[in-house]
């Protein structure tokens, strides 16, 4: 977990910061682990189903503006990138590197379905994708390298000359923080930042997800249980309550596991005891009704939310988890595409 600053509890995190106002916490984290290299992440970007793209700071009399290219990339066009002000940022890694999702353990008081993607970025010395707003809550991590963030909690206007390509506004002047390894600077929705890399260096980007009826900065710690949405989660969405597991666990197209075939489901529900590892792009989620995967949605009877708990938890079918499961619902979730199976194609 972060550290937080001073007496900072979790609790207090929640009650005085989320979706309320930004927090710097300066030596979070002792060091990112697991990582990636500036190699690893290049070569991630040279895959068709990884969303990558790098922003180019374009300096000029007339002011600054940025430019992006979208991947994937030829490994020889990245050797060739120049020495400064670029930023390769890579979308979606805990899923393309599971491992990944470790990093998700330093914030386990937000519940793990408002997590969207890790999101890495390398940035040349001069790097950044501009001043500009999220829509969503993030913790930046920084890893590798020397970061300067600005930000301000004021309004700014868009500067639609700044970017053919980007959502940015003007540039401001606002609250300075210097980031290095370790570092963290959390901002809630509708804040306005802009980080420009001072050395070469590594960010580590936890963003979060909620459809745009859902608001939770009254979040209570007790909440964050494994996959779990809370029955306080549902009063939130209101009418939309019950779409609210199916679009939090939704998948872009790209992503979507391929479902196994037919003939190799049976042969896998033939079997006593099932052991199978979550997919890793599945996202899944489940509240006292309903299990949620990849954007579909399958009744729960009161003794399987145990398991979904269990497979929450671990991101693994065990044999007592898969026993506590109705075949109907192993079904389900097998066709859907939610474990890796093996001999699948």
């Amino acid at each position: 977990m972060l550290k937080l600053p001073g007496n900072l509890s979790a609790e207090k995190f929640l009650a005085y910061h989320w979706q309320k106002k930004p927090l710097f916490m300066p030596s979070a984290f002792e060091k990112v682990r697991p990582s990636v290299t500036r190699n690893e992440l290049a070569w991630l970007a040279t895959f068709e189903d990884v969303e990558s793209r790098i922003v180019y700071t374009e300096r000029g009399q007339r002011g600054t503006r940025y430019r992006v290219e979208t991947g994937p990339f030829d490994e020889e066009f990245l050797q060739r990138l120049p020495l400064r002000d670029w930023t390769l940022l890579v979308h979606d890694v805990e899923k393309h590197l599971p491992a990944m999702r470790k990093l998700f353990d330093l914030v386990p008081f937000i519940p793990d379905w408002r997590i969207d993607d890790l999101m890495i970025s390398f940035a040349a010395p001069g790097g950044g994708v501009g001043p500009h707003r999220d829509n969503y809550d993030v913790f930046l991590c920084q890893g590798i390298g020397i970061r300067e963030w600005t930000q301000t909690t004021a309004h700014v206007d868009v500067d639609e000359s700044a970017s053919e390509d980007l959502m940015l506004v003007e540039p401001f002047a606002g609250d300075h923080h210097v980031c290095v390894e370790g570092d963290v600077l959390y901002l809630p929705p509708g804040v306005a930042h802009w980080g420009t890399a001072k050395r070469a260096c590594m960010t580590y980007s936890i963003g979060m997800r909620a459809p745009q009826y859902y608001f939770d900065p009254d979040l209570a710690v007790s909440e964050a249980r494994p996959g779990y949405i809370s029955p306080e989660a549902r009063e939130r969405a209101g009418q939309q309550g019950a779409e609210l597991g199916r679009a939090v666990t939704e998948l872009k197209e790209w992503l979507r596991p391929d479902p196994p075939d037919e003939a190799l489901v049976e042969q896998l529900l033939e079997k006593p005891f099932l052991a199978l590892k979550l997919h890793g792009m599945s996202r899944l989620a489940f509240d006292d009704e309903c299990v949620y995967l990849n954007g579909r949605d399958h009744g729960l009877a009161g003794n399987e939310r145990d398991a979904m708990f269990d497979l929450c938890t671990h991101r693994r079918l065990n044999s007592a988890t898969s026993v506590a499961c109705s075949p109907t619902l192993l079904r389900w979730l097998i066709d859907s595409g939610a474990f890796e199976i093996p001999g699948a194609t």
